[in-house]
């Protein structure tokens, strides 16, 4: 497995090395905030039903989106079936979270257009979440971002040099 040069880990240190501290607390907030609202909405099961199905999906999505960040870097002496593990769980997660945050997208888009006065909103509000979803699986499954030579030229002590290596990925 391909570690990080030293002063990578260090900086991931200092910018954000109580991730779990703050997705456990984003969490507490978001079972807070859900508890409430199902409380409040207790004589409507709809929306019981509306308020945790997606506090359901975010928690997901949140497990997919850790999980897919935790997944290890090819290293350069794997073996093909383990590249091959590794791409396939790299993909699987890929369409989990294309699959969560689409469902969530269409669950307020639901919501949203329920309450439209005129079928023209309905319609854009439906046309705005067809387009974040088809440009989501897109971005996601089709688009190839410009060709870098290696990943391992990314994880460099010099910014300068990452840097432009950066901006063709992006």
């Amino acid at each position: 497995m391909a570690t990080a040069p030293p002063c990578l880990k260090d900086e991931q240190q200092q910018c954000g090395g109580g991730g779990g501290v703050f997705q456990a607390i984003t969490m507490l907030v978001a079972t807070a905030v859900t508890a409430q609202a199902a409380y409040r909405a207790r004589r409507a099961p709809l929306d019981v039903a509306f308020v945790l199905f997606s506090y359901a999906d975010l928690a997901l999505l949140f497990l997919c989106l850790s999980m897919y960040e935790q997944l290890p870097q090819p290293a350069a002496d794997d073996d093909g079936a383990g590249v091959r593990r590794r791409r396939r769980r790299r993909w699987m997660l890929k369409m989990a979270v294309w699959a969560l945050s689409t469902a969530l997208s269409v669950a307020f888009a639901w919501r949203v257009a329920a309450v439209m006065p005129a079928p023209a909103m309905k319609a854009a509000v439906w046309g705005m979440t067809s387009t974040v979803a088809v440009a989501g699986f897109y971005l996601l499954f089709v688009h190839r971002p410009a060709a870098v030579s290696s990943y391992a030229e990314l994880q460099t002590c010099k910014h300068e040099q990452a840097s432009s290596k950066l901006d063709q990925i992006l």
